[in-house]
């Protein structure tokens, strides 16, 4: 599968993050969150790995951020970073990587691999709020007063 340069890609003026999930529940938590934000944050779920090289060279604009899980059931987040960080034109986005799972090993491979962050996805809607506030200053997607 080869992807090639987007033509007059750019970043785009409002923020954009993509959820690469395949767990409904968790993508519609997510994007939620990120509704509670109060800021233009534009919020694409994809429900799977396989998903997001195609999409991106499709798109007009880049996201500011990837959001990916790691357990995924056609390709995990593992394969599709890794196929993210070998593509020239998308290897410099920022991927946070999201986890259940408590095993640190998890996150070791998904820094390795290239992600910029791995975390562990909240067990409450509220902490997941708290997280997407903190990633959206973190990754300037918000203007911070």
């Amino acid at each position: 599968m080869a992807f090639h340069s987007l033509a007059g890609s750019k970043l785009p003026t409002t923020s954009t993050v993509w959820v690469v999930d395949d767990d409904e529940d968790d993508r519609l938590f997510i994007r939620s969150a990120f509704d509670e934000t109060q800021q233009p944050i534009n919020v694409l779920t994809l429900n799977d790995g396989d998903q997001l090289l195609p999409t991106l060279a499709d798109c007009d604009e880049l996201p500011r951020l990837i959001l990916l899980d790691i357990n995924m059931v056609r390709q995990n987040g593992f394969e599709t970073l890794a196929q993210l960080r070998s593509t020239p034109t998308f290897a410099h986005l920022p991927v946070v990587m999201l986890t259940t799972s408590s095993d640190s090993s998890d996150c070791r491979q998904s820094l390795a691999l290239g992600a910029n962050q791995c975390l562990t996805k909240p067990s409450n809607y509220r902490q997941l709020v708290t997280l997407v506030k903190k990633l959206s200053e973190q990754w300037e997607l918000v203007e911070v007063a």
